[in-house]
């Protein structure tokens, strides 16, 4: 084991943050990632609050991104963390497939996974119909009418991607007061194709191959309605993917890991960063920061043992 190894699991913009900065460093990241390069931002349709992007599609930041770490020599390790376990001398134990190895640094950065969502009536169907992507299903609805449900950033900057090629898109949210930012609750609703919904739930939904309808009901005052759609985008929010954390009381009471200033959890020598970690901002910008402050942590830690 070297001391110089930093583990890095998840390779979204955090990950990729801290990778850069540990390379800069003369450390030397071991970034995993089991999916792509860049996280989320592949499936986001425009990047409209990160310095340097006005209106970019997503999967172009995430090019950037993986420029950037080819040209620091820097070889993500495209493999699915399955255990992260703490060794009795203080240094962690990682599981991969049939693989595994110890680090005196690790830090987890990936990111969250989409609460699971049903609805009466699904599974008349085998869920056909249902997507938490719209980037990546959304063409197959093109023309066709959709409905979204949340009331964050998300569901109406997916909604506003699905109004450019759907025919009606209905957005149905829980209260009327939304997590989303004006400006992209004011672009919503500048489309002509475009519906809002609130207070409203789904309550149920009927079709035979696919979907085909859903049924809404008022929160307030109880009154349902039917309308007609081909498909139903879910944004009602994620939660961390840390099935593989295998050490106790680290998160707090939404499984959020839980860090100080300099992302390091209650266990010295494992950081947490991006959106996996107890924090008010979940956005491509802070994400950033964070692997920049826990690779310079980790850097300072390594120096401090060195001198001594």
């Amino acid at each position: 084991m070297n001391d110089k190894e930093v583990a890095i699991i998840g390779l979204g913009p955090a990950g990729v943050s801290a990778s850069i900065y540990l390379k800069r460093y003369g450390m030397i990241p071991v970034p995993f990632e089991k999916e792509l390069i860049g996280g989320k931002t592949n499936y986001t349709e425009k990047i409209e609050n990160y310095p340097g992007f006005i209106g970019e599609k997503g999967p172009v930041l995430s090019q950037y991104f993986e420029k950037q770490l080819k040209e620091l020599d820097i070889k993500p390790l495209y493999k699915t963390i399955t255990s992260l376990s703490k060794n009795e001398d203080g240094t962690f134990h990682l599981e991969y497939g049939k693989e595994s190895r110890d680090f005196k640094y690790v830090i987890i950065a990936n990111g969250l996974k989409q609460k699971e969502y049903h609805i009466k009536g699904e599974e008349a169907f085998n869920r056909r119909g249902f997507s938490s992507c719209a980037i990546c299903d959304g063409p197959f609805y093109k023309n066709k009418n959709v409905v979204v449900i949340g009331g964050g950033n998300a569901a109406f900057e997916e909604a506003c991607y699905l109004a450019t090629i759907c025919n009606q898109v209905s957005l149905v949210a829980r209260r009327t007061e939304f997590k989303a930012q004006d400006e992209v609750i004011k672009r919503f609703k500048s489309y002509e194709n475009t519906a809002l919904y609130a207070p409203y739930e789904a309550i149920s939904c009927k079709g035979t191959t696919s979907l085909e309808e859903v049924t809404l009901k008022n929160r307030e005052t109880g009154e349902t309605i039917t309308i007609k759609t081909d498909g139903i985008f879910v944004y009602i929010g994620a939660i961390p993917a840390l099935d593989f954390l295998k050490i106790d009381n680290l998160v707090d009471e939404k499984g959020f890991l839980i860090t100080d200033m300099k992302m390091q959890t209650k266990v010295k020598n494992l950081y947490a960063i991006g959106d996996c970690r107890n924090t008010l901002l979940r956005q491509v910008v802070s994400a950033c920061n964070d692997g920049a402050l826990a690779a310079t942590e980790i850097h300072q830690d390594y120096l401090q043992n060195v001198d001594e």
